[in-house]
């Protein structure tokens, strides 16, 4: 089983005393026995505060309601993001900063990847995406970009393997690192590719459908971890 415990950063976040001997330990252990212990619901409301912060510094736009359900979205991805992603007898230290983390393996990573391609299809043309024949597809996917085009495509595709691994072993980490490989090859191919300013619109066409693809897949391994992937973040 999971063994929880709290890096100090974290745990005198959520209020609790300290002495020196603690600050200095790589992480506190989580004991009710000691006074120390941690509720869900107490991680996801500072998830909530530091998140909702953040949302509104960034969509002034944004109605109140708006902001706080993007904040709440964001902090029950990046806690149940935190706590899937490891192993069964694995030492989990839960850090705040970690958790929410928009670099590595974290659950806003893998929500701003949707977000990312959510944003791409309202700004391009969602009929071209689908226009396109599988002749012409098929010519991208043999052209000097093809290999990476196909891994990604390939790889979006074993969304099914990665499902069925995890409820063999019962270890939804599978899923989780699933989640983030495919969200970070996706990163990979948005820089590689500049999808919106392609002026071939068959290539454009192409690249947009292949990205709804990988957010289709996205979605749902999100959704098997109960994560839920906000419009904007």
């Amino acid at each position: 089983m999971k063994e929880w415990l709290l890096t100090p950063r974290c745990a005198a976040e959520l209020g609790y005393e300290l002495n020196a001997e603690d600050t200095k330990k790589p992480y506190v252990e989580v004991s009710g026995r000691k006074g120390l212990g941690v509720k869900a619901d107490d991680l996801i409301t500072k998830l909530e505060e530091a998140t909702l912060a953040e949302v509104a510094k960034r969509h002034a736009d944004m109605s109140d309601v708006e902001k706080t359900a993007t904040a709440h979205k964001i902090a029950v991805g990046a806690l149940r993001f935190f706590l899937l992603k490891f192993t069964r007898n694995t030492i989990i230290a839960f850090d705040f900063e970690d958790a929410l983390s928009f670099e590595g393996e974290t659950g806003p990573y893998c929500q701003y990847a949707v977000v990312r391609i959510r944003g791409i299809r309202r700004k391009g043309t969602e009929a071209e995406a689908g226009s396109i024949s599988a002749e012409i597809a098929a010519k991208f996917f043999a052209g000097a970009e093809g290999a990476g085009l196909w891994e990604l495509l390939l790889q979006a595709g074993m969304l099914d393997f990665a499902s069925d691994a995890a409820i063999g072993a019962q270890e939804p980490a599978f899923l989780a690192k699933y989640a983030f490989q495919l969200a970070q090859a996706f990163n990979n191919f948005y820089h590689q590719h500049h999808i919106l300013s392609e002026t071939d619109w068959e290539k454009r066409a192409f690249l947009l459908g292949l990205s709804e693809v990988v957010e289709r897949q996205l979605v749902k391994a999100l959704a098997l971890l109960g994560i839920e992937a906000p419009e904007r973040m």
